[in-house]
């Protein structure tokens, strides 16, 4: 640190003061505001920390300064330091630690002078033990002698060169003519002149020049480079440079540009090793004693008058000022942090401190560069008091420090009570730390007894070196709080100021201040809660507000913690003394989690298995939704179990609470459990016994940290025989049986959906619009959602969180065309909605008996498909009945279905002669996907494929290619008691889709034969 210091200091007593105001009516500041709180702290002899806190009213906020007020005295005293070299650049905080290092106790420092950034040279005037390492450059400065007093204003400092160059005026005398030297380890102008360089310039220690010049290196034979003294140097080279010069200890370099003036070039050329130089160092009155200096910018006060012209913009600031008794005032505001402090202008600072009593005062280096550093005596280190704004302290040229080089004198002086907060709610707690100082102010062991006024008091464990550490309760009526620390008549105390009803109360999400909350069942939220007295952020537990909810969904407890449970609505009032908060709630619901469909295979390859076979069926009995089902078939081992492992376990969030699975049992009575993992261990949940064999939706809770479903187990019931030896047995009496999983969905708070998504479509002007709502889901993935004309894909765009969707619709051509949108929750459940794209104006159909007929653009759209054709007299014959061979080709047709992956098929049907060889493979593919069937006689079992196909029939298959899981609607016709049972659940899916309907007598007539044209309206419905 540039010879950090070397001066001797001693230190004395310590008086700690704190005076906070809320409880008083706050003062004015002229220049700063409304006083709000107030801190001070002698933390050495002679040295004042004052902490205060105003708020501004012109601009709404806060404003938080710092400073210390020094009295020079013996015992502490001011020093100037920078970095090994002039640009090298430290942090308060780093000097502050060499300086401890040197063993000086830091009572406080400040960042200094004002610097070019890019090279990290002060502007100004630096002097260091009474040294000359940088001249002023006409700009004001602060000095201090060594009985700490100081001077400030403009120093004025001069060098001057004697290079042995005379004058002769008119009357023939001889006079000496001195050199000026433009700048003392500055850098160097191609035209400013001479500059002098020494060792502390920069790190390289070398002149720094990139220009070419004239080079003079000396060594010093006498003097120092000091204000108002003379330096007698010896030339020890002239150099004709083009780069920097190095730069020995003890060595001085005259330096000039090759651009400057002859007058200057030639001088410094022209001398000759071994040449005597005088340098001669001039200033203004008063800065000869000057052991230590640092330059400022502005002058902010002259004789008490505020200077004009002054920056009025605001910002973190830092100053010196000097009352008019000697008394020094080291500055700094905090700026740019909304919250905490804005800042001020410097004509703002400048009347601050004339506020203060100073009559004069400079501006230092401010911005990200305030720093004021303190030791204060609970520690042994110094450590920073304000809040630089760029979040850490900026590293900068030089710094001003007042030290001192007392050591511990073992003799209790008080007590330092210093609370981390002055201001809180009322039951809240804060902590007091407490120590016992010394004369010296430096930090003591010592035993004390500690009390407070009121509310509690309990000693902490601590490990720090010094003092302890104790929470203070602050009792619920609130007032002020005093802390004492005492033994053997010292003592020392602060006050704790409970507030009971605070100005405003600020609710918090992390770091965000929310004014309504919405959050997903399953979800634990903690909210914290702060509050705000007379501008002032209280210190606030979270239990010393109260929480309450009002409404359904949500709990909240008495730290603020919010658990939701399920879908709903609340208020959440937050409240302190007779000032509350309140906070719109909504519990949202969340998607259920489709965990496992079947759609896409059995979830295992066989490995994992131990008595279990896991396949997927499609049969039209053995789904419940969508078109595959799982097939568990299992064989009891001789434990009493078979259990299954899934390939990849099935991850479940925290949201969830539960498992709903359809279930179609097998009468055995045996148990059904859900294999779960919390991420270490397998646990074993029962699902439900196996008492049903028809499909039942289950709900099994889930225990409490399940990360993964990972199998599935079925547990005998076990019955107790006697051999024949008497010995007693167990056996499981249903020891094997199949069982048929489906749509196995993760939910919460009991919820089980078993309603279709909802979904309402229209289309205007080429554009479909649709919107899709689900009540228990609340939203549907776009992976869950289709749109197609005519049975392809169509794309769409689609806002999952309004469940706004549309589409552009491919150009009319005059003919009709079928747009479907549909939908699948997470429990399977399906929902449908349809548009007709109308025939044309100029539409004529294409068969000649169909030109006046109700169907004919259904009848003309399947022909235009491949679905169906007509008669090769031109006729489509709508009104005939439609075979049931017919009705094969034309639903494979429908279908889509690829004739050689059935075409070696086997049928059983005692009639197959009789089937065309045009229907043939459309009889073997639907046959085989068990949509069609035939009619038991005499043991044989027959198609009759020449025959009549009844309205019920047909509605039947048709329904059987359908994925399961949409709605079912009522059926109302007059004749619905004549519709069988097999046919009955296909017809209320699609009475539901509006596939099909009935006539206008309110009758359905399942008996009746189907006709060609009827069959043409159900399909083109079906798309």
């Amino acid at each position: 640190m540039n010879r950090f210091l070397r001066r001797a200091t001693s230190a004395l007593l310590t008086l700690a003061l704190t005076v906070p105001l809320l409880a008083a009516p706050a003062a004015a500041s002229y220049a700063l505001g409304e006083d709000l709180l107030q801190k001070d702290v002698e933390v050495n002899e002679g040295t004042l920390l004052s902490s205060n806190v105003f708020w501004s009213t012109s601009r709404s906020d806060l404003r938080q300064e710092n400073l210390i007020t020094y009295t020079p005295n013996g015992e502490v005293t001011p020093v100037v330091t920078y970095g090994d070299t002039l640009t090298s650049c430290l942090t308060v905080g780093a000097a502050a630690k060499a300086l401890e290092e040197q063993g000086y106790r830091v009572a406080a420092g400040v960042n200094g002078d004002f610097y070019n950034v890019s090279t990290g040279l002060p502007i100004g005037l630096v002097v260091s033990e009474g040294e000359l390492k940088s001249s002023d450059g006409g700009y004001y400065a602060i000095g201090f002698r060594a009985d700490g007093t100081a001077i400030l204003g403009k120093p004025a400092v001069s060098v001057s060169a004697d290079l042995g160059y005379a004058r002769t005026d008119e009357y023939g005398y001889e006079t000496q003519v001195a050199r000026k030297i433009a700048g003392v380890n500055k850098a160097r102008v191609s035209s400013g002149g001479i500059y002098l360089y020494t060792y502390d310039f920069n790190a390289r220690h070398t002149t720094g020049n990139t220009e070419p010049g004239v080079d003079v290196i000396c060594s010093v034979e006498e003097g120092r480079l000091s204000i108002g003294e003379t330096v007698t140097l010896r030339v020890e080279q002239v150099a004709q440079a083009s780069a920097a010069t190095a730069i020995e200890p003890g060595q001085v370099v005259l330096s000039v540009n090759a651009k400057s003036d002859s007058y200057y070039v030639d001088a410094l050329a022209e001398e000759t090793e071994g040449n005597t130089i005088t340098l001669t160092i001039t200033g203004n009155e008063g800065w000869e004693d000057v052991e230590y200096a640092v330059g400022a910018l502005y002058s902010l006060l002259s004789d008490g008058v505020v200077a004009s012209g002054l920056s009025n913009d605001a910002g973190p600031r830092t100053a010196v000022g000097q009352k008019a008794d000697g008394t020094l005032v080291f500055y700094t505001i905090d700026g740019r942090q909304s919250g905490h402090s804005i800042g001020a202008s410097l004509t703002q600072v400048a009347e601050r401190l004339a506020e203060l009593g100073c009559v004069n005062a400079l501006c230092l280096d401010g911005g990200g560069s305030t720093t004021l550093a303190v030791t204060e005596p609970d520690s042994v280190t110094a450590g920073t008091v304000n809040s630089p704004s760029g979040g850490a302290q900026r590293s900068v040229s030089n710094h001003i420090f007042l030290v001192s080089t007392a050591r511990p004198s073992g003799r209790l002086s008080h007590f330092y009570v210093d609370p981390e907060s002055r201001c809180v709610l009322a039951g809240s707690s804060v902590t007091v730390n407490i120590n016992a100082v010394d004369t010296r102010y430096i930090p003591m062991d010592s035993s004390f007894s500690a009390s407070a006024s009121a509310g509690e008091l309990e000693k902490l464990p601590d490990k720090r070196e010094y003092g302890a550490a104790y929470r203070l309760t602050t009792p619920a009526e609130g007032g002020d709080v005093t802390v004492t620390a005492s033994k053997s008549g010292k003592e020392g105390s602060a006050v704790v100021t409970a507030v009971v009803t605070p100005d405003a109360i600020t609710v918090k999400n992390g770091s965000t201040a929310i004014s309504s909350l919405t959050i997903s069942p399953g979800t634990t939220l903690k909210l914290t809660a702060s509050a705000i007295y007379n501008h002032l952020p209280l210190q606030a537990d979270d239990n010393a507000f109260t929480w309450y909810y009002d409404g359904t969904g949500a709990d909240v407890a008495a730290d603020g913690t919010v658990t939701a449970a399920a879908p709903g609505e609340g208020i959440l009032t937050v409240s302190a003394g007779d000032r509350s908060v309140t906070i719109p709630v909504t519990v949202s619901r969340i998607p259920l989690q489709t965990l496992e469909d079947f759609e896409e295979g059995a979830p295992t390859s066989g490995d994992g298995t131990f008595g279990v076979t896991l396949d997927t069926v499609s049969g039209a009995n053995d789904v419940k939704l969508g078109r595959q089902s799982g097939k568990l078939s299992y064989t009891l081992g001789a434990d009493g179990t078979a259990e299954v492992f899934f390939d990849r376990p099935y991850p479940v969030s925290a949201a969830y609470s539960q498992l709903n699975l359809w279930l179609r049992g097998d009468g055995s009575g045996n148990g059904l459990y859900l294999l779960t993992s919390d991420g270490s261990t397998v646990s074993a949940t029962e699902i439900c016994g196996l008492t049903f064999d028809e499909w039942v939706q289950t709900v099994t809770p889930l225990p409490a940290g399940t990360s993964a479903i990972v199998g599935i187990r079925v547990t005998g019931t076990p019955e107790y025989v006697e051999d024949e030896l008497g010995q007693e047995m167990v056996t499981y009496p249903n020891g094997s049986g199949t069982l048929y999983l489906d749509q196995l969905t993760a939910s919460y708070s009991g919820l089980v959906d078993q309603r279709v998504p909802v979904i309402t479509a229209e289309m205007t002007e080429g554009t479909l619009s649709a919107r899709i709502s689900d009540d228990g889901d609340g939203a549907i993935p776009k992976a869950n959602v289709s749109v197609t004309c005519d049975g392809k894909a169509l794309s769409f765009t689609y806002d999952e969180k309004t469940g706004k969707l549309t589409a552009v619709l491919p150009e009319a051509d005059g003919a009709a065309h079928r747009v479907t949108v549909t939908a699948r929750d997470a429990s399977g459940n399906m929902g449908r909605a349809s548009c007709d794209i109308p025939v044309g104006e100029d539409y004529v159909p294409g068969f000649t008996d169909t030109q006046d007929y109700w169907a004919a653009h259904y009848v003309d759209y399947l022909y235009a498909a491949g679905i169906t054709t007509g008669y090769a007299d031109g006729t489509f014959r709508p009104n005939q009945n439609i075979t049931r061979q017919q009705f094969a080709v034309m639903l494979f047709r429908y279908l889509g279905l690829n004739e050689s992956d059935y075409e070696d098929l086997s049928l059983p049907f005692a009639d197959n002669a009789q089937i065309a060889d045009y229907a043939r493979t459309a009889v073997k593919a639907l046959y085989s996907l068990g949509v069609i069937g035939g009619t038991e006689k005499n043991g044989k079992l027959y198609f009759n494929p020449g025959g009549s196909l009844t309205r019920a029939q047909a509605a039947a298959m048709i329904g059987r290619t359908q994925e399961k899981g949409y709605d079912e609607a009522e059926l109302t016709f007059a004749d619905g008691a004549a519709i069988p049972a097999y046919a009955a659940p296909y017809i209320r899916t699609m009475a539901a889709q509006g596939i099909i309907g009935g006539y206008t007598d309110g009758t359905f007539k399942p008996s009746a034969n189907i006709t060609r044209g009827q069959m043409a309206k159900i399909l083109f419905n079906l798309r």
